[in-house]
């Protein structure tokens, strides 16, 4: 696919009536926020700033949601959004928030060195409080874990409001929409059991190293002679970094949480003595993690406050034996 055009052009017939009455709703709630109408782009509408609005809003599409398409027939909304060139290539990468008929897709952050930058996916549900309620949490799930650090030269706090304003409206729209074809819609989501599913739900699959993963083996041996496992012990996730001093940064195994400072002894706290309330950001190091009293844990610099957030919560579950 090279175009919204030739991706609409292969729909079943239904789906296109779908994708038509979408995009027009889309298109209604996006005239009525002109504050924000730069970042406001709906397939098939013309942006009122932009020439290449059409261009800029299937680069979205292609790297938001094409690259792990929920279906053969997604429909994309809306994208509220801005690209960025990246530091290091001078890409154009897609940012901000892509409404689809399924889910909501949300990517703050760019290629690395130290890792490709991943999008977030929230899909859509009605819960027991019906459309309105369900719309509103999706969105503000959203907006409360995006980076607007990253987006301060170009978006301010009016404009961060205004998009969750509209998110709200879109999805709501989205989901009534849906609703009268007689698609039966999801309930609330529950979160994964298995670590490896919670950590891309969670943001962190760009973050996080799996010991089987033949790419990462050199870095794990390093690893082995730094920090020494028990007999046995398996390794579920391991969130670090390398530099000529050696690997460093945080573990999390069948047993224990550890973690190395650079040029450190390691530290380990067995998971049983993992305080869960406790686990928090150290408000002292935006690097470390507080596990338990006297129990601090270092990661990697480079992770960022949404990712520090994320890997507490993900503390937090395994802690409680909620991941296997």
């Amino acid at each position: 696919m090279e175009s919204i055009e030739m991706y609409e052009s292969a729909l079943p017939p239904q789906r296109s009536a779908l994708f038509t009455l979408l995009t027009a709703r889309a298109a209604e709630l996006a005239a009525e926020k002109p504050d924000i109408q730069d970042f406001v782009f709906v397939p098939g509408h013309t942006h009122p700033t932009w020439d290449d609005g059409q261009d800029r809003l299937w680069r979205a599409i292609e790297q938001m949601m094409l690259v792990s398409p929920a279906g053969d027939d997604e429909l994309p909304v809306v994208w509220v959004g801005y690209d960025v060139a990246t530091r290091f290539t001078n890409r154009r990468e897609a940012q901000g928030f892509l409404v689809t008929d399924r889910r909501l897709i949300v990517k703050d952050n760019v290629d690395l060195v130290f890792g490709k930058g991943e999008a977030r996916q929230y899909p859509l549900y009605v819960g027991p409080n019906g459309i309105a309620a369900s719309a509103a949490a999706i969105a503000s799930t959203a907006i409360e874990s995006y980076d607007w650090d990253s987006a301060d030269s170009l978006v301010d706090e009016e404009d961060a409001e205004w998009f969750s304003q509209l998110l709200v409206a879109a999805i709501t729209t989205t989901l009534e929409a849906v609703a009268s074809t007689g698609t039966a819609i999801a309930g609330a989501p529950v979160a994964a059991s298995d670590i490896r599913a919670r950590v891309k739900e969670l943001g962190l699959f760009a973050a996080a190293k799996y010991a089987d993963d033949e790419k990462h083996a050199k870095h794990f041996a390093k690893f082995a002679k730094k920090m020494p496992l028990d007999p046995g012990e398996q390794i579920l996730a391991c969130f670090s970094a390398s530099t000529l001093a050696g690997p460093y940064g945080l573990m999390l195994t069948d047993r224990h949480l550890r973690s190395r400072g650079l040029g450190e002894d390691p530290v380990s706290t067995p998971r049983v003595q993992v305080e869960v309330e406790a686990v928090r950001v150290n408000p002292q190091s935006k690097s470390q993690i507080i596990a338990a009293i006297g129990e601090v844990h270092e990661f990697p610099s480079h992770l960022g406050e949404r990712e520090a957030g994320a890997l507490v919560m993900l503390i937090q579950e395994w802690a409680e034996g909620r991941i296997n």
